[in-house]
């Protein structure tokens, strides 16, 4: 199912112009690329948005796209919501204790 809305996400973006791939397993799920604008990017489509993205999945991917001088992003749609998808920067996420 997780794929799925990668690959509904996938469709969203290159609509809107963006080139999309799709990493392997990890804290990364899809990278995104614009002239000048490069995404990594977690989908989630859980009840709330970090679950199954805890403390270490979310620092491994802020230091993945710091490296690459990227910006890291969690996209997330709960379950039966038909609001859409939220971007949530990683200036957002919960801060590690």
């Amino acid at each position: 199912m997780a794929l799925d809305h990668e690959r509904r996400l996938r469709t969203i973006l290159s609509e809107d112009g963006w080139v999309t791939i799709r990493a392997s397993k990890g804290a990364c799920d899809l990278v995104a690329l614009k002239p000048g604008d490069v995404r990594l990017i977690q989908v989630k489509h859980t009840l709330r948005p970090y679950d199954h993205f805890g403390p270490q999945d979310r620092q491994v991917l802020k230091a993945m796209a710091d490296s690459a001088g990227a910006s890291a992003w969690l996209i997330w749609w709960a379950p039966g919501r038909n609001k859409g998808w939220k971007w949530i920067p990683v200036s957002e996420w919960p801060k590690s204790k």
